[in-house]
């Protein structure tokens, strides 16, 4: 069984899904290409679904694209392209990137822009529940309704005011009841802005928390086994998902909440504006998918930290070893590998705990010259490789 820290309740609980397992992370924005951060955040997720697999379960992993949302239109402009153009320029880049990465099958990956109108029916929802309320053309959830909203981020008001502002939010726009309430459809006035839709609310397009709560819980239904995606998106983003949620629904949107710590350089977050993300369709130029993805396991999923280049290069030896290891190993030595990196993954994704398994397995003679041996030692080295990746 599966322990993993849970944001919700701030503390390891043991993840017991049944056979099918339902899985939502909130994927990318298309307007730039994946970097390690990006990769770091997947793969977390990619790691669980290999290990419930390997435990012989069904995962349906969905990873949506946010292909409305304005840092696409800002760009689009800037290039002189229609934004769908560069959304599906894009998304290309992405799955070029995740395939060479060899990350598991998704169950879907639904666009934000496939489904405008039952996100238009949600705020429909939200208005005859009384949780909707208009500021000119925009519509906004009313937050003061649900006496539980803040609960699951647990922010002092006034770093939360600052989180909402530098995260995408408005708390400052007049009209509004309340600086946390969140916009859920933005109504559209310029005739030549291509990202409008004419709907039963208005003519625009929605907020970015509503296309996730819709997608997650069209696809999966409520409360599902697991959400998550990087740790910035704890407050708003989640919290606002489980609001309106809550709202339309009178459920849970999930039932564990796991979130992801970035990978930094040159001590800060890799981001546009500071011009310090590495592109990892630069690095596949350079590395194989394998050593990017060890070498990303030097990282606690829940710590993150700076990234330290020389681990691509230590990571492309110790696989040259495992190679030459894997392919001598007797069957006790493969299997007891294999037993040890599953308690690994179990116990919170230990990933280092895994790296320190496999140069162990390297340094220690378990080399047999039997080919019989040899042969019998393949199924559980394939299992190995199978469960990081690699």
């Amino acid at each position: 069984m599966m322990k993993l820290y849970d944001t919700a309740s701030k503390a390891h609980k043991i993840f017991n899904p049944a056979k099918s397992v339902g899985i939502y992370v909130c994927g990318i924005t298309p307007y730039d290409s994946a970097h390690l951060g990006h990769i770091f955040t997947f793969m977390t997720y990619d790691l669980i679904q290999r290990r419930l697999e390997d435990t012989g379960h069904e995962v349906k992993m969905v990873r949506n694209i946010t292909d409305v949302d304005e840092p696409i239109y800002k760009k689009a402009a800037q290039l002189h392209i229609d934004y769908r153009e560069l959304a599906s320029q894009e998304i290309k880049r992405f799955e070029t990137v995740m395939t060479a990465l060899d990350f598991r099958p998704l169950f879907v990956q639904p666009k934000a822009s496939e489904y405008i109108y039952q996100i238009v029916d949600a705020v429909k929802i939200l208005f005859s529940h009384g949780f909707a309320y208009r500021v000119e053309e925009d519509i906004y959830f009313d937050v003061s309704k649900d006496p539980k909203f803040g609960e699951f981020s647990n922010l002092p008001e006034g770093l939360a005011v600052k989180f909402m502002q530098k995260r995408g939010g408005d708390p400052y726009r007049e009209g509004k009841r309340s600086p946390m309430d969140f916009l859920l459809w933005k109504g559209i006035t310029d005739p030549n802005d291509p990202a409008a839709w004419d709907t039963d609310i208005g003519h625009g397009r929605p907020g970015w928390h509503i296309e996730c709560s819709v997608m997650s819980y069209t696809l999966l239904d409520t409360p599902f086994d697991l959400h998550g995606g990087g740790n910035d998106l704890i407050f708003p983003h989640h919290e606002c998902e489980i609001a309106q949620t809550r709202a339309i629904r009178h459920t849970d949107l999930a039932q564990h909440w796991l979130h992801v710590a970035p990978i930094i350089y040159l001590g800060e977050k890799m981001s546009k504006s500071l011009g310090n993300m590495i592109f990892v369709e630069d690095l596949l130029k350079s590395y194989s998918p394998a050593a990017i993805r060890l070498s990303l396991m030097h990282y606690d999923y829940r710590e993150g930290g700076e990234w330290v280049p020389d681990l691509l290069d230590e990571s492309t030896n110790l696989l040259d070893k495992l190679n030459h290891s894997f392919s001598h190993s007797t069957p006790e030595a493969a299997s007891d590998l294999l037993e040890c990196i599953r308690s690994a993954i179990d116990d919170d994704l230990d990933t280092h705990t895994v790296i320190h398994l496999l140069e162990d397995f390297c340094e220690d003679n378990n080399t047999s010259r039997s080919s019989k041996d040899v042969a019998q030692a393949k199924a559980y080295v394939d299992k190995c490789r199978g469960l990081l990746g690699i």
